[in-house]
């Protein structure tokens, strides 16, 4: 790994400049780099206790047995430049930690690492969320002024944003729009959905269009409200859950088919911004899908 020391590591200690580049690396491979004499500074070989400078060259070669562990955090870049960068999240990952939870794997860990990994430290900012075993596009700006743009867009649903999946059954309608009503359980971690109003709960629309039939067919879905698991209850709630989905789908049927993630994706996101990002404008970033191969 190849790094170039920023103004503000100026006179940082090697030890800590290498944590801090290196995040996705174990601290056992860290300290065997530095014992082992695989480190240097502009080509001079150190033990970790010197200091770097700005516009110095780091250099770090890890044990091959870690070499594995750092290739595993590597992430998908859909599409980059000054302003935002798009990844492909792959399914089990986290978004990003919590603030009491700041260690861990995340997508927002790996974005990091692929930025430090060029010499990047500029800001990172992370404009929307998807579930853990969701999979696809997430969305990062990197400056303030462009975050701004972005939250405002998700909030308004101006970015016209499509999720792919594969269901339980076929719905009789090829296209609809399901309005209902969503009410969170904290303490269960997940969510119910009516067809009336309730105590608690908020108005929900779900739109699908069904891309390819047969007895589990393959939708396509937008969001026209987003609330938390929205896609996964509204259509469990219609008697359509997503396969591999235990916490709102059929338990049973998972096994049976030996489905063991959740079919659902975030698969195509179109832009609608103005301001700095005006040049996205009507600009469409949409990832493969296996689910949609057979067609």
């Amino acid at each position: 790994m190849k790094w170039i020391v920023t103004k503000t590591q100026d006179e940082m200690n090697v030890t800590r400049f290498l944590i801090q580049m290196a995040s996705g690396v174990p601290m056992q491979a860290i300290r065997e780099a530095l014992r082992n004499r695989d480190v240097r500074v502009d080509g001079v070989r150190v033990t970790g206790e010197e200091r770097v400078h700005t516009g110095q060259i780091v250099v770090a070669y890890w044990p091959k047995r870690f070499v594995a562990v750092k290739e595993s955090r590597n992430i998908p870049v859909v599409y980059e430049d000054e302003h935002i960068l798009l990844v492909n999240k792959p399914q089990g990952l986290i978004a990003q930690n919590e603030p009491d939870l700041p260690q861990g794997d995340s997508a927002s860990d790996r974005v990091l690492l692929y930025l430090r990994e060029k010499g990047d430290e500029g800001p990172l900012f992370l404009c929307h969320r998807l579930d853990v075993m969701t999979g696809g596009l997430l969305l990062f700006a990197r400056d303030e002024a462009s975050y701004e743009i972005l939250l405002e867009a998700f909030e308004e649903r101006t970015l016209d944003k499509i999720y792919t999946c594969q269901v339980k059954g076929c719905p009789e309608e090829r296209d609809r729009t399901l309005v209902g009503w969503l009410r969170k359980d904290a303490r269960n971690a997940r969510v119910s959905v009516t067809d009336e109003m309730r105590p608690g709960a908020v108005k929900i629309e779900t739109r699908y269009h069904v891309e390819k039939t047969g007895e589990n067919a393959v939708l396509k879905v937008e969001l026209l409200t987003g609330k938390t698991h929205q896609i996964r209850a509204h259509l469990a709630h219609i008697g359509h859950p997503i396969l591999g989905d235990d916490k709102y789908g059929d338990r049973a049927l998972n096994r049976k088919l030996g489905i063991r993630r959740q079919q659902l994706y975030a698969t195509s996101l179109t832009f609608h911004v103005g301001g700095i990002l005006s040049y996205l404008e009507g600009k469409n970033f949409t990832i493969p899908c296996s689910l949609l191969e057979a067609l």
